[in-house]
This record gives C-alpha cells, sequence and structure tokens, in this order.
C-alpha cells in the first residue's frame, strides 16, 4: 500500500473501505440505494350493496343483477349520486369515482351487526342459537 493516492483507478478494490469521501458520484448504487419503487398505499372503504327501491321491492340483489351493474353503476347521474350496489359495482369494474373498496372479508368478526342477514352462510358455525 501506497501513502499516497494514485491518479487511476486500481483495478483492484481495496481491502478497506476510505475514510474519505469521494469526490465524484459512484455509477453504481450502494446497497442502501432502493431501486425498486415503495408500494402506493391506498386507504380502502367499507363499501355496502345497497339496493335502489325498486330492486328491493322486485327481491333483485346487486350481487346477481348483472345487467343493473353493468348498465346503471358508473353510468347513471341518479345511481352516481346514491351509490347504489356500491361493492357489487366496483367488483364488475364500474366502481364510483374515487371508490377504493376493501371487499376482503376481515378475519375479524363485527362488534357491531349488520342491518341486513348476508345472503352467504358463514364457514363457521355460530356460538349463537
Amino acid at each position: 500500500p501506497s501513502s499516497m493516492p494514485s491518479s487511476e483507478p486500481s483495478s483492484v478494490p481495496s481491502a478497506m473501505p476510505s475514510s474519505v469521501p469521494s469526490l465524484d458520484p459512484s455509477s453504481m448504487p450502494s446497497p442502501t440505494d432502493r431501486t425498486d419503487p415503495s408500494p402506493i398505499s391506498i386507504d380502502c372503504i367499507i363499501c355496502d350493496d345497497e339496493e335502489t327501491t325498486w330492486m328491493k321491492n322486485n327481491t333483485k340483489d346487486c350481487s346477481t343483477f348483472d345487467y343493473v351493474i353493468n348498465t346503471f353503476c358508473n353510468k347513471s347521474t341518479y345511481w352516481n349520486n346514491n351509490k347504489f350496489c356500491r361493492l357489487s359495482c366496483y367488483n364488475a369494474g364500474n366502481g364510483y369515482e374515487g371508490d377504493v373498496c376493501c371487499n376482503v372479508p376481515s378475519s375479524e368478526p363485527s362488534s357491531v351487526p349488520s342491518a341486513m342477514p348476508s345472503s352467504v352462510p358463514s364457514l363457521d358455525p355460530s356460538s349463537m342459537p
């Protein structure tokens, strides 16, 4: 090893890093540099599936009435203003502007009962009679 710096870079890396920073930036990223973008965190909302009065009166369900989901959802001013069938519209790719619905069921039960019973039975038996 020499006590004087050379004017040309060595083809062999030094055993120990220098205690003096270089003046020119390296073309190689350091191990702490992140080259992959961080995932963007988007807050989602719990979307309901509230039917129109007509749908309720005619026993039509948001999750099974494909015609209205593909025809009205974000294509109708009236539906946009009232956000009917919000979750079904979102799941079908016809969600309302700005909506990001959390449609993954939670593993924890809610402390507040739902207003309407689910049309899908639960997998675990209830401890309630």
